[in-house]
């Protein structure tokens, strides 16, 4: 067990250890943070749009209000905790691939592992997802699956300010592969830990490795 933020956690260790925590930031704060999501014309907006493995918005630092920055530094100060709680060396925060995500109605994403290798050379170590779907706006579906190798062992609701930390490695498979329904988008914010060393077990580098039972439904 070990304290983040004044709540203690304790990491699941199946189907990859990860824990999930509700309430970890101030409410108000999460508010901002939404009102500062870009339109969705916006075109610096990075946009996925494959049929078979993500139909998604994601939003890069050039687009984050000064709330949205307020928390990746209150993120960052979470690090020494995360390493106690995973037993890792020092880690290092980065919004490369993350930022604002946004899933419209009928987009999904299909279930994958993760890049494992910063830009600049580091090791990816852990994913924190915060979900920012307030109770006015709810999302119909876009339940985050965590899986083994044979299937979804753990289903993630996306509610408004629920945390979700994983260690990532080849086998941390995520997605949400059925298509968001009703009318409102799915929201979250992204950020993720790197280590100068290597975790245990590292054999190579690789990009994104998608799930072959995964992938999108239509």
């Amino acid at each position: 067990m070990a304290e983040l933020c004044g709540k203690t956690v304790e990491p699941d260790l199946l189907p990859f250890r990860h824990f999930i925590v509700d309430d970890l930031w101030e409410a108000e704060l999460l508010t901002s943070v939404l009102d500062e999501f870009p339109d969705d014309s916006d075109d610096r907006w990075i946009r996925y749009e494959s049929a078979d493995t993500e139909e998604k918005l994601e939003g890069p630092e050039m687009m984050f209000g000064p709330t949205t920055r307020r928390l990746v530094r209150m993120i960052a100060e979470i690090g020494p905790s995360l390493s106690s709680v995973f037993d890792m060396p020092p880690l290092r925060l980065s919004t490369e691939g993350g930022g604002y995500h946004q899933t419209n109605p009928g987009g999904g994403l299909a279930v994958h592992a993760d890049f494992n290798r910063s830009e600049d050379g580091l090791y990816r170590r852990a994913n924190v997802i915060i979900y920012l779907n307030r109770p006015d706006k709810p999302v119909e579906g876009g339940e985050l699956q965590l899986w083994d190798l044979d299937g979804p062992r753990k289903y993630v609701v996306p509610q408004f300010n629920r945390t979700l930390v994983f260690e990532t490695s080849d086998h941390s498979f995520h997605g949400h592969p059925e298509p968001l329904r009703g009318v409102h988008p799915r929201r979250s914010f992204a950020a993720y830990f790197f280590s100068v060393e290597q975790p245990v077990g590292y054999s190579e580098e690789h990009s994104t490795i998608w799930h072959p039972r995964g992938m999108r439904t239509p």
